[in-house]
């Protein structure tokens, strides 16, 4: 099957699904993206323990009572937020909530108020060294370079520009081993910086066993 067609049908699936499961105004929609840039938009990143859970104490929400174990980025109210070791979710699926598991220890990087499905949370036993690596400060040099969903083969001939990668969803490779770091190449011309790839070993070793 040609691939424009096969991501248009995805896109139409995707669309029935949220359909199905949400009214409009409640049903969440937000476009993948890659850690670095759940990272960079990210109002806090930490990891956490989960402790145990409430659904009485905001009507609505799931309420989570956490162990912050690094915060590795935050806002000033985001600070405020995460001194009481709190954070809430929609606890409904139709409202876009998520579901933490009693015990385990997580990378999540959130926008305020709420998590919810658009937000980045991960079980930090199954991210990747990369990943860790990327939360943990590589990410957070790289903000500078923009990590844009690309759709179709066409759009990944030319994957590196001077302001950012094209990324796709579908690409473990560089989600899950590299990120979109500025890279200063000196000519003749004089210096050129651009975004690209970080070509880690892991990166090219999936690269060539995609």
């Amino acid at each position: 099957m040609d691939i424009r067609k096969y991501l248009g049908l995805l896109a139409l699936v995707l669309v029935a699904v949220l359909a199905l499961n949400g009214r409009p105004a409640d049903a969440c929609s937000c476009m993948p993206s890659h850690p670095q840039t759940h990272f960079c938009k990210a109002d806090y990143v930490v990891q956490l323990r989960v402790l145990r859970k409430s659904d009485t104490i905001d009507p609505g929400r799931t309420t989570y009572k956490v162990h912050i174990k690094r915060t590795y980025k935050a806002t000033p109210e985001a600070r405020r937020m995460l001194r009481d070791g709190r954070l809430a979710t929609p606890n409904s699926d139709s409202m876009c909530g998520i579901r933490l598991d009693l015990g385990k220890v997580y990378i999540i990087a959130g926008r305020m108020p709420t998590l919810n499905v658009c937000s980045y949370y991960k079980e930090y036993t199954k991210m990747t060294i990369t990943e860790r690596h990327g939360f943990s400060g590589g990410y957070g040099k790289s903000c500078n370079c923009t990590v844009s969903p690309c759709f179709g083969q066409q759009c990944l001939r030319h994957r590196e520009y001077s302001d950012g990668c094209k990324w796709s969803p579908f690409g473990k490779c560089e989600r899950d081993y590299s990120a979109c770091m500025p890279h200063v190449t000196h000519t003749v011309n004089g210096s050129i910086s651009r975004c690209r790839w970080r070509r880690t070993q892991l990166y090219r070793k999936c690269l060539s066993n995609p």
